[in-house]
């Protein structure tokens, strides 16, 4: 791959040079071109005029647009087209073109200007310029050409053409490596994906499979208190092999759109008093904090009260999971003007800042070298920001590794869901 960019590098870089090349090389003959135009314009001219024809070039190139002739002798303005016409013709410089004649007894203005559109030349006419003016001793024609680049660029539009035509592809691809690296990493996120999801639901099923074969023994039944313990196993570990079930049959339907949301009024403080003491009772095993700072006066929401809980106790559970010694959770709502604001601030391992541009991604799982006892598909935070936008809400995290992380949730206020309702 790193061979390939460079090579379709080295590509861009020659054509792109070559092209700058060819259009030097093509001003370059186009400069020649009007040069031995013009300098036979003048023999004519002298000629005409039985003059001694000097020695030195009677051609200057003043801007690359404009060039002077020294004739050192009036022209009449139809004898002077006549001779440019003709010897631009001789030279195939097919663009339209002004000319005038100056002396130097008027330095104000020239003694006449003319504009002459030549025959396979676009259509289009431009307005008449001003000849810039240029101090000399007699007299002399200049010759402007308005169209220089446009047939300049109309030479070499086959080249052009090519040269966009090969840039193109080599961006296509570019594009499909991409695509591919692209897929590389989605093929990645799905095994692994699968592996995590293969060890959820296998620790379960070996302990219903335990439970079962226990339960086989006919004198179980002689042993209700252990017969109650095996029948706890099997429920609990059945309800937790279907919450996973559930979480990746929601988040399908999150990622398709179809989501119903079964929206009530309720309490914020309520919703997370209930999550907290849920939290409470289902982790008794781990030694941790959880305090809750909350305003004294209700703050009022429109929403779906089983997935805010969810939301909420996955960000609770992120807390716990991901820290060494003992968590330290603070929970504050806050009302804000239009919007209300809960953060969920902990004292975990942290998140480098590269992986929380990615955290709310599918399947997406900080790598965790110093925990390793840490199970999830990488679908939590991801839910999280559904449900939070579902909600017209947005989601978002400030983390210092080693320090600790806060999730900030921001919702619009009740007040304006019902404006807006």
């Amino acid at each position: 791959m790193i061979l390939t960019l460079l090579a379709c590098t080295g590509i861009i870089v020659s054509q792109v040079y070559w092209l700058r090349r060819a259009f030097a090389l093509q001003e370059q003959t186009f400069n020649l071109a009007v040069n031995a135009a013009l300098r036979n314009v003048a023999g004519e001219i002298w000629q005409s005029k039985a003059i001694q024809k000097p020695n030195y070039s009677p051609v200057e190139q003043v801007t690359a647009d404009y060039f002077i002739v020294q004739t050192n002798v009036f022209v009449e303005q139809d004898v002077l087209q006549h001779y440019l016409i003709t010897a631009f013709s001789k030279q195939n410089i097919i663009t339209d073109f002004e000319y005038g004649l100056s002396d130097c007894t008027r330095a104000d203005s020239m003694n006449y200007t003319g504009y002459y559109h030549m025959p396979g030349a676009e259509a289009r006419k431009l307005k008449p310029r001003a000849f810039p003016r240029v101090k000399r001793e007699n007299y002399y024609f200049g010759v402007y050409f308005p169209r220089r680049r446009q047939f300049q660029t109309s030479q070499l539009s086959v080249f052009t053409i090519f040269s966009l035509v090969l840039i193109l592809f080599i961006g296509f691809l570019v594009y499909l490596l991409f695509v591919i690296f692209k897929q590389k990493r989605l093929s990645e996120i799905q095994k692994d994906f699968v592996n995590n999801m293969t060890h959820e639901f296998k620790t379960p099923l070996s302990s219903i499979q335990l439970s079962a074969d226990v339960l086989k023994d006919p004198n179980i039944i002689n042993q209700p208190q252990r017969l109650l313990n095996y029948a706890t196993i099997i429920s609990n570990e059945s309800a937790q092999l279907t919450a996973q079930v559930e979480r990746v049959l929601q988040m399908a339907h999150a990622e398709r759109g179809e989501i119903q949301l079964k929206k009530e009024r309720f309490i914020w403080q309520d919703l997370l008093q209930q999550e907290v003491d849920s939290m409470v009772h289902f982790t008794q095993g781990k030694q941790k904090r959880i305090d809750l700072h909350l305003p004294d006066d209700p703050v009022y929401f429109w929403g779906d009260v089983l997935h805010l809980k969810n939301t909420i106790g996955n960000l609770i559970d992120n807390a716990i999971k991901y820290c060494r010694e003992c968590p330290e959770i603070d929970i504050t709502l806050t009302s804000a003007g239009d919007h209300l604001v809960i953060s969920i601030a902990d004292n975990g391992i942290g998140i480098d800042k590269p992986h929380q541009k990615m955290l709310f991604q599918k399947f997406y799982r900080v790598p965790t070298s110093n925990v390793h006892n840490v199970k999830g598909f990488g679908l939590g935070l991801n839910y999280v920001r559904l449900i939070t936008k579902a909600h017209g809400g947005t989601v978002a995290c400030e983390s210092i590794l080693g320090k600790g992380s806060i999730f900030t949730l921001t919702f619009p206020h009740y007040k304006k869901q019902k404006d807006n309702g």
